[in-house]
Order: C-alpha cells, then sequence, then structure tokens
C-alpha cells in the first residue's frame, strides 16, 4: 500500500471517528434536552464530545521509536518521553534541542546557515544536539513530504546514519509548495549517498512508515511547547529558548552557556570536596586532648605499683 493510501485510509478512518461522536453527540443531546431541558445538559455533552474526539484521533498506545532515542529532558516537554535523536556526547554541558522539519524551509536556512557552528561545538564536546524530526508543514500546508522524510530519517537511525541522511536530505531539500520528499522511492534514491545506508531493510522500513506515529508525536511534543505560534525550527539550549542571529553569536552564547554549567559544577565538586575534609579532620585541641589522655592511662603512679 502506498504511503498516499495509507494516509487517505487515516483520515478516512478519522473523519468516520469524528462523524460517529457527532451523531452520539446529536441522539444524547436531544435525549438530554428532552429531560432536562437545560443549557446545563448541552454544555455538558459538548465537554463530552470533546473528549471522545480527541480520544477518537489521538493514538493510545505509544509509537514506535527508532534506535537509540534518549529522554530530552531540558526539550520544553515536562514528562520526557525519549523521542530524542542524539547527536554528540551525552556528557556535553550544554543540550541544544531542534524541532524541525525536514520540508521547512526556514529549517533548510537553519541548516545552510547553522550548520557548521554547531557540528564544530558537538565535535569539540560542548553540545550534544537533540533532534525531534516534525511534520508541521504536512499539517499546515497539506500533502506528506514532512512525514515521510522524518521517517526515512528515523530508518537512518535504526542503521547509525542520522547525522549523515539528515544532512543529505537538508541538501536536497525541494521546495516546500513541491512536497518532493513525498516520494518513498526518493527518500530511498538519497540512501546512495550514506555509505552503508542502501540496503533493503533501510528501503523496507521508508515504504512501511514505520515510525510515522512517532513524528507525530514529537509534532504534539512541539505544540506544547509554542501553544498558538507553533513554528520550525524550534531550539532550545538547557531548556531557554534560543534566538538566532547569527552563527557567531549562536557559538558564543553556547559556549558562555557552557562556561557557566562547567564553572557550576566545579564549584559545587569544591563544596563538596572541602565540606568532606572538615568531616574527617581531627582539630589541634581534639588531638591535643586525646595525646593527653592517653599518656595518663599509660603512666602508673608510684602507689599503685607498690601495691
Amino acid at each position: 500500500m502506498s504511503r498516499a493510501n495509507r494516509i487517505g485510509k487515516e483520515l478516512a478512518r478519522q473523519r468516520a471517528a469524528l462523524a460517529q461522536v457527532e451523531a452520539e453527540y446529536r441522539a444524547a443531546r436531544n435525549r438530554r434536552t428532552a429531560v432536562y431541558g437545560s443549557t446545563f445538559g448541552i454544555v455538558f455533552l459538548a465537554v463530552i464530545l470533546a473528549i471522545a474526539v480527541n480520544q477518537a484521533l489521538v493514538p493510545t498506545a505509544a509509537p514506535t521509536a527508532p534506535t537509540a532515542v534518549v529522554a530530552d529532558t531540558s526539550g520544553g516537554v515536562s514528562s520526557a518521553d525519549a523521542m530524542a535523536i542524539p547527536i554528540g556526547s551525552s556528557s556535553a554541558p550544554v543540550k541544544v534541542t531542534v524541532y524541525e522539519d525536514f520540508r521547512c524551509s526556514a529549517c533548510g536556512q537553519f541548516e545552510s546557515g547553522f550548520q557548521s557552528a554547531y557540528k564544530a561545538l558537538v565535535k569539540a564536546g560542548t553540545v550534544e544536539l537533540l533532534v525531534h524530526p516534525v511534520d508541521l508543514i504536512d499539517n499546515v500546508d497539506g500533502g506528506s513530504g514532512s512525514l515521510a522524510a522524518g521517517n526515512a530519517a528515523a530508518c537512518a537511525q535504526n542503521a547509525g546514519k542520522f547525522e549523515d541522511y539528515h544532512d543529505v536530505l537538508y541538501a536536497n531539500q525541494p521546495a516546500e509548495t513541491t512536497d518532493g520528499f513525498s516520494s518513498d522511492p526518493t527518500l530511498i534514491s538519497y540512501a546512495k549517498q550514506v555509505s552503508g545506508l542502501d540496503t533493503a531493510s533501510f528501503e523496507s522500513c521508508v515504504n512501511s512508515g514505520k515510525y510515522d506515529a512517532w513524528i507525530k508525536q514529537n509534532y504534539r511534543d512541539l505544540e506544547q511547547i509554542d501553544g498558538n505560534s507553533t513554528a520550525t525550527p524550534t531550539l532550545m539550549a538547557n531548556g531557554t529558548k534560543l534566538t538566532l542571529t547569527t552563527a557567531a553569536a549562536f557559538t558564543t552564547q553556547l559556549k558562555q552557556m557552557a562556561a557557566k554549567v562547567e564553572a557550576a559544577a566545579s564549584a559545587a565538586a569544591s563544596s563538596t570536596a572541602k565540606a568532606s575534609s572538615s568531616a574527617t579532620a581531627v582539630s589541634p585541641s581534639a588531638s591535643a586532648s586525646s595525646s593527653s589522655s592517653a599518656s595518663a592511662t599509660s603512666t602508673t603512679s608510684p602507689s599503685a605499683s607498690k601495691s
């Protein structure tokens, strides 16, 4: 089944679920109105309708995630749910969260303008990048390229090739309006540019849309952060939103943040060491008292010796 057919069937399922819930609401409203004839009954049922519609449209099971994703505890979502693909060392003092859409032109501009800067910081051990692929443009403008490309990148993560494939996608990013990434064969062909990724398992993963639900969950997480102004790229450093200006300013800001984190860690370690040293050290007066006591105990008085 093609991706377009899968998406079409999913939308049809959601519309059918919504229609059923609305029909049940109307029937219940009529019964409630007949019994109570009150506004309260209608408002109550409207609340029930909203809950039911939400349950019908939002998956209840946790989405299948690609290999080696991590909990992004500073990425803006209060309950970290192992949704980020990490690039760099987990011991880096600065965690840079990025929500991005492979179809998004602004994300392409971020990558072309800031990629060399963040890669240098990752290489230096200053930054760990935590990437959340999302399908924002699909939701705003229609189409499926955001979802398809995000899924393909997740498939590349399984092969340990996420960063390389991520870079290839942005290097070949089509215009948003063309939705060029909606073609699975196109996404599969880009694997030829990444050593070791052009495999049957990668192709099967891309065609299956295995990680579609994971991409959608990342988008719902982004909505929690951005509210009514959801946008990509959204970046945070150690939980603080970043405003992008220049690559040089970006680098300076993250280096300063790293220095503060490391200084705080050093101060905490020094304080702990001093406290430990104070607890184990013996004061001079206590030492003298112990020595005097020991001397008195070891000396035998003449009278005692005679008896």
